[in-house]
């Protein structure tokens, strides 16, 4: 029977209820949860990854590489008819093809990582919006145990949003003797009690300024698991690699050119200009002296001496800068590089796509070993529900054929002789 009046959480009023027992093993929760933020980080990955994959191109016609090996066959061509004008009007068109789409994909890693950035703190938000929802629930939760009842409702709710807490950041909990849970996320407390220690965001001037989070006792956060894990580690990592490696190729193409350009003659014997301007693949242009003048194509050094427009020495020798060994200590080419990087991170991807596959297939095997414990099946519940229909069925029937019997005997059979 019901010992206290009811309350928030409770049962009805309607039928004499003895207790309602909720079913749970907490070793299963920490299970589920681990397993589950990991896929969420693998997942969060991956999706990035297609993203940055998406971003390079590399695997269609407007990939990088294809405009590379144009820019070369401009050079080469021009070697040997150095005064023809059509053909240096193609190289340069090469050329600016070549330097947008090395500015296009500066700006796209870019605008990618700002997004992260963007992802990574609506994460945060979130993460300090179930931690102050935890909060309240325990000190409901709390409440209500203190008077003997069981609040079987705001505990399912309580595991619903640390299940989301461990999705979002790795997040374990730990229940009290008191009923409350301790959830923590790394080794830092998240709620204790009716208290939240919410994370906060500043911008990392250190850090290109992305959103940096720091604990409540100002110590760096960094998700074990889960998707912030995920997310940070693509916008720290995954992203800054590959910029960085564009920013090599750009530079490194750009530096070896000019210091060929610069020795060579054009048509009308200028000499010293640079080809590229720029630093790295986000500044990265054609010069002016090439694009902006009227006089322009003629500036293009195709010459190793002045004087000499049927001269094509110099421009055979920037095409030949494709089979030179210019990167990473002097073992790769360009080319050998860019498509070096690019395939590192195809297959990051694959990994983080076996990974989060591989991870999920467990969660949903834990998930479904906790639902057989703790959970409500409807198709068993809506087979025990027939199985009592059917047997209240039965003894009405019984009871019907009783009362028929007691009819016939008290109404339907009279006493001989009276």
């Amino acid at each position: 029977m019901l010992t206290a009046a009811p309350v928030y959480g409770q049962m009805g009023t309607g039928v004499m209820v003895d207790r309602i027992q909720r079913f749970n093993l907490e070793f299963f929760d920490g299970r589920y949860r681990r397993e589950t933020a990991d896929a969420s980080r693998w997942a969060a990955a991956r999706d990035v990854l297609k993203q940055v994959e998406a971003t390079l191109a590399e695997t269609g016609t407007d990939g990088l590489m294809p405009k590379l090996d144009a820019f070369w066959t401009g050079w080469q061509t021009l070697s040997s008819d150095p005064s023809n004008t059509a053909l240096r009007a193609d190289l340069r068109e090469r050329s600016l093809a070549l330097a947008d789409a090395v500015n296009r994909r500066a700006v796209a890693l870019n605008t990618l990582r700002q997004d992260q950035d963007l992802a990574i703190r609506q994460r945060v938000e979130e993460i300090n919006t179930l931690a102050s929802g935890v909060a309240r629930l325990n000190a409901e939760i709390a409440r209500v145990q203190s008077v003997g009842d069981a609040p079987n409702d705001l505990l399912d709710e309580r595991d619903r949003q640390v299940d989301r807490l461990a999705e979002l950041a790795g997040a374990q909990g730990h229940v009290q003797p008191n009923g409350e849970l301790l959830v923590s996320i790394g080794g830092h407390a998240l709620v204790v009690g009716s208290t939240p220690f919410t994370l906060a965001v500043t911008s990392d001037l250190s850090n290109s300024n992305p959103a940096r989070i720091d604990c409540n006792d100002a110590q760096p956060f960094a998700a074990p698991r889960g998707e912030l894990a995920g997310l940070l580690d693509a916008r720290d990592r995954v992203i800054p690699a590959q910029q960085t490696g564009l920013d090599t190729f750009a530079a490194a193409l750009m530096s070896n050119v000019n210091a060929l350009h610069q020795t060579g003659y054009g048509l009308n014997n200028a000499t010293g200009l640079a080809f590229f301007t720029g630093t790295d693949a986000m500044s990265m242009r054609v010069s002016d002296n090439i694009t902006v003048p009227a006089n322009g194509l003629q500036n293009i050094a195709a010459a190793t001496a002045a004087g000499s427009p049927g001269d094509g020495n110099l421009a055979r020798q920037i095409s030949d800068l494709q089979r030179s060994l210019l990167l990473t200590g002097g073992t790769a080419t360009l080319h050998q590089f860019y498509t070096a990087q690019v395939g590192a991170l195809g297959l990051e991807g694959k990994q983080a796509e076996n990974s989060a596959r591989d991870r999920g297939l467990v969660a949903e095997a834990l998930s479904n070993q906790r639902e057989s414990f703790g959970g409500v099946s409807l198709d068993e519940e809506a087979a025990q529900l027939v199985q009592s229909q059917r047997a209240y069925q039965a003894a009405m029937r019984l009871m019907t054929t009783v009362d028929d019997m007691l009819d016939r005997v008290i109404n339907g059979m009279g006493r001989v002789g009276l």
